[in-house]
């Protein structure tokens, strides 16, 4: 059988589907020289057969900087909902290249006629990579050591660095679907193993920002349904007044500010969509562990009053000692709609008496809300956000969820080209918005948290949402060996969006060294205005950012 591949080196923004057809080879790129910056080796087989226990070897002088993993494909059945653009490169139901696998650079198989993509990443850590042009060789060779085929990719790496990530960035991780993925109780011991490997992905993503759930967050939960309990607040109820024990929030907060959280959202303390009933609270009554409060009781009762009466002066008081009381920002209700201000503002009558220079957020779109100072800092859906910037209000986060799936707007559902996922972080800078929020990185439930999923099958929610919306990362468990740990691995759009936050703090950079007027001077000369119009374009981005480079 004649050994024969076709293989080329390709971007990172390129996303190599089985079939693909008219990759645009890319052979040389730049970055600077403390960023962490991706490539793909795409190989086909096209010989007769498959070719297994295939190996890549890398080779050059940034070989010990190097790392490899395999892009594997999952499913998708709806890659949008509602209507579409025509900046999609699939809306089709089929397979996507999404997770990366760790990987040792052997025993790739490489069945005949299908597209494969090894995802290699260049990093330096934080002393970053050494400066200059450096020749990156690829060698493929079969099970027998017989070369495949060998490719080159030219590196340079510019002096220049990133500024400092100073922007509150969060998407909602669901300790829930780690108890479910995992079998550990959250908060444990055995979950803080878990917990640690999770946190290791998210602050390499690019968050700041922790969701922290004082109470099980009542986030997609069916009304009148129930989520499983992920609770850090220990109450005790007696008599009709409560003690709280903050040890356990105490040790989560500690354990992620350790490993990288600058910032706190404490969750929900009312329902979603509207704030009308109470979050599911557990607490010790009469000697049991009991249900207190949920949707039986109403957002503002008497007896929830009173229990936010004496609760929340007390959390106060714990993150003031902790010296932590302006990080840390409490959330009332999600994404409540315009009529639902009158009751938003009575839920925020009742908080903001007790809460100091705690500071309430919240996912909504009604400019109302904010001229109302109904909250604090608002979490703006993209396509709402240019209401509070042409008003001045530059203080919000912007968030996308579900939609927007037309008009351009930037998103990382599966179907998606990756440039589109990407743009965000020039549109935040472009923005001057204060950072990001989005609620998927690890739900692993169905819409409305009807039953749990298994990611790697199901990316659609149970056919709720579109593929690539609910979560970022998937879950990995140690084999029956007991090698490897349990945890989380990123998907190409989680590396993708990463490599957004790394564009944002590029141009931070520049700004700083030739001022923000230069840089927003050169953003209008490319075409992007607003937080949709931009060049349509993974060539144009990668130009743009060596342009940037070489003025850093």
């Amino acid at each position: 059988m004649e050994k024969a591949i076709s293989g080329l080196t390709v971007s990172s923004m390129a996303k190599v589907y089985a079939d693909a057809a008219g990759l645009e080879e890319e052979r040389k790129n730049s970055m600077l020289s403390d960023e962490r910056f991706h490539f793909q080796l795409a190989l086909k087989n096209e010989t007769g057969g498959t070719l297994r226990r295939v190996r890549v070897e890398c080779s050059g002088d940034l070989k010990e900087f190097l790392s490899l993993r395999l892009v594997k494909d999952v499913p998708c059945t709806i890659v949008f909902q509602g209507e579409g653009d025509d900046y999609y490169e699939r809306t089709a139901p089929g397979l996507f290249p999404d997770v990366l696998l760790p990987w040792d650079g052997s025993g790739l198989v490489l069945p005949v006629g299908l597209w494969k993509s090894v995802w290699i990443t260049a990093e330096g850590g934080e002393k970053g990579l050494p400066v200059g042009k450096h020749e990156i060789g690829l060698k493929v060779s079969d099970m027998n050591g017989e070369t495949l085929g060998e490719y080159s990719y030219l590196l340079e790496v510019c002096p220049g660095r990133l500024a400092e990530n100073d922007y509150i960035v969060t998407h909602w991780m669901h300790y829930d679907a780690i108890e479910a993925q995992h079998g550990v109780k959250p908060f444990s011991d055995a979950f803080y193993d878990v917990f640690a490997e999770y946190l290791k992905v998210y602050v390499r993503a690019g968050n700041t920002m922790l969701l922290t759930p004082l109470f099980t967050p009542p986030l997609d939960t069916e009304p009148g349904g129930e989520r499983r309990t992920a609770q850090l607040v220990g109450v005790k109820a007696e008599g009709g007044k409560y003690a709280f024990d903050f040890s356990a929030l105490d040790k989560f907060m500690d354990f992620a500010a350790a490993r990288g959280i600058k910032y706190f959202e404490f969750s929900h303390l009312f329902t979603q969509w509207g704030g009308e009933f109470c979050p599911k609270i557990m607490a010790e009554k009469e000697g049991k562990e009991t249900q207190i409060f949920g949707w039986e009781t109403g957002a503002d009762s008497e007896e929830y009053r009173a229990f936010l009466g004496e609760f929340l002066p007390r959390l106060t008081a714990f993150v003031r000692e902790k010296g932590m009381e302006e990080r840390c920002f409490v959330h009332l209700t999600d994404e409540p709609g315009a009529q639902h201000i009158g009751q938003y503002l009575r839920c925020r009558d009742i908080v903001k008496a007790h809460i100091g220079k705690m500071r309430t957020m919240d996912a909504l779109s009604e400019y109302e809300f904010y001229e109302k100072g109904a909250v604090d800092m608002p979490v703006v859906y993209t396509p709402g956000a240019n209401t509070f910037l042409e008003h001045g209000v530059s203080d919000i986060l912007l968030y996308y969820c579900c939609q927007p799936g037309n008009g351009y707007y930037s998103n990382r559902f599966l179907g998606m080209p990756s440039q589109r996922n990407r743009i965000w972080g020039i549109q935040l800078y472009l923005s001057g918005a204060r950072g990001f929020l989005h609620w998927g990185f690890d739900f692993y439930n169905s819409g409305l948290s009807l039953f749990e999923i298994d990611p790697y099958e199901d990316t659609n929610g149970g056919g709720f949402f579109p593929g690539g919306d609910s979560f970022m990362v998937y879950p990995v468990k140690a084999d029956k060996g007991g090698k490897g740990r349990d945890g989380a691995i990123p998907s190409l759009r989680c590396e993708v969006f990463y490599d957004g936050m790394q564009d944002c703090l590029a141009l931070r950079a520049l700004e700083e060294k030739r001022g923000r007027a230069f840089v927003l001077d050169m953003l209008r000369e490319e075409g992007v205005e607003g937080l949709n119009v931009y060049p349509r374009s993974a060539a144009w981005h990668r130009a743009f950012r060596e342009k940037v480079n070489r003025l850093l």
